[in-house]
């Protein structure tokens, strides 16, 4: 088989599919588990108008949102649930979502995806930021928490299939976060998986159409909830040093890659941290259950996401309960402080970044101890150092 692809969107052509479906059993190809790519809207409540594409790959099935900057909604693997139970109910248009709402807070009206980017222009808390107005005079500017991307319909979007022993499957798409006199960035996104594997991969390309030099900032908020997070759940990373985000956080840094149980009241805890890599500058995060015998593992490279972010919200059930595995090339503090720090990158003119991540899930103890040694070797089995208030240079707080 050759590769085949398919363009549903293509804006500047005038190119829209409302659906589409391609599978094993239209392509002849019957070996193995059925697979299939689906694309549909959906209509009603706040999802009205959002665009899904669905993958499944005979193992492990999630779903692209290409109306909310290419993030991934939900999957699953076998039987097991990949994403969380947000009090919101989506996939939420971004009509629905006002970003300047709450003192900047409005991005959490439609946060309830597995996989969302943060940026691209900046994330983190909402604040307020100097930049050159058209006149090339310093103007105030109110950035919202996390950006816009997450908010933004792709502009291109295709489906392909590429012959292999076993088929990978995969999405691409184009978002592009621009304004006149403002940023103008394009993500450019390929969202992959293999036929019957236990993983999906994201290679992102971000460039700056701009004549002039850009900003960008990215993280990557990767949420899990039960059956991988549950009391006595570990995040297990090869951490060289680990620091509380804030006061609330140091009240919680003796147990601070342990997790609790769904707990009415809890108030989100955050750490930073600094991680080995190999000696290509690889990583990963685990997050595995209290048995040991489930766990989700996130691999990137630390040369292009240096910033490694644990988001700790156990709250109860329906107010979600939820942490966040978060790679980034920042942390998500207010931009002017992470510029402080040299932590926001500057694209020269027509430049581009290059970086991704690559999710997988682990559902036997055989696989989740393997994954432990593969991190426990990362840093020669050195244990981190725990900082216990927050560390000038890495938080505002400090």
């Amino acid at each position: 088989m050759n590769r085949k692809s398919w363009t549903l969107t293509d804006v500047e052509r005038g190119v829209w599919q409302e659906s589409f479906e391609v599978s094993s059993r239209e392509l002849g190809l019957q070996q193995g588990p059925p697979w299939s790519i689906r694309k549909r809207t959906l209509r009603g409540g706040l999802a009205d108008g959002v665009e899904v594409v669905e993958v499944d790959n005979g193992a492990l099935a999630f779903t692209v949102l290409p109306t909310r900057g290419m993030g991934v909604w939900r999957g699953a693997y076998r039987e097991l649930f990949l994403g969380w139970k947000a009090p919101v109910r989506g996939p939420v248009h971004p009509g629905f979502v006002n970003l300047a709402d709450r003192g900047g807070l409005g991005w959490l009206q439609g946060f309830d995806e597995l996989i969302v980017r943060c940026g691209l222009d900046s994330n983190g808390a909402p604040c307020t930021d100097t930049v050159l107005d058209n006149n090339g005079n310093p103007a105030q500017v109110a950035l919202p928490l996390h950006g816009r991307i997450a908010n933004l319909p792709a502009c291109r979007l295709e489906v392909e299939v590429l012959p292999a022993e076993e088929p990978e499957l995969a999405v691409t798409g184009v978002v592009e976060e621009s304004a006149l006199f403002g940023p103008s960035l394009r993500l450019t996104t390929r969202i992959s998986t293999v036929h019957g594997s236990n993983s999906l991969a994201i290679e992102d390309q971000v460039t700056n159409l701009r004549g002039v030099p850009g900003e960008l900032e990215l993280v990557y908020h990767c949420n899990f909830g039960p059956p991988f997070l549950e009391a006595g759940s570990r995040l297990v990373a090869p951490a060289r040093s680990v620091a509380p985000r804030d006061a609330r956080a140091a009240e919680g840094i003796a147990g601070y890659d342990r997790y609790l149980a769904p707990t009415p009241g809890y108030v989100e805890q955050v750490y930073y941290y600094e991680l080995a890599a190999d000696a290509d500058g690889r990583t990963l995060a685990a997050l595995a259950n209290a048995a040991g015998d489930r766990a989700v593992v996130v691999r990137f490279r630390r040369d292009e996401l240096p910033c490694f972010t644990q988001w700790k919200n156990t709250a109860a059930a329906g107010d979600g309960y939820v942490t966040g595995l978060e790679p980034g090339t920042n942390y998500p503090n207010p931009k002017p402080f992470e510029r402080g720090q040299f932590r926001v990158l500057r694209l020269p003119p027509g430049g581009s970044y290059r970086t991704g991540l690559v999710v997988e899930v682990l559902d036997s103890a055989p696989a989740v101890a393997a994954a432990e040694r593969e991190i426990a070797a990362l840093t020669g089995g050195a244990a981190p150092t725990v900082h216990r208030a927050p560390q000038p240079g890495l938080s505002p707080a400090g």
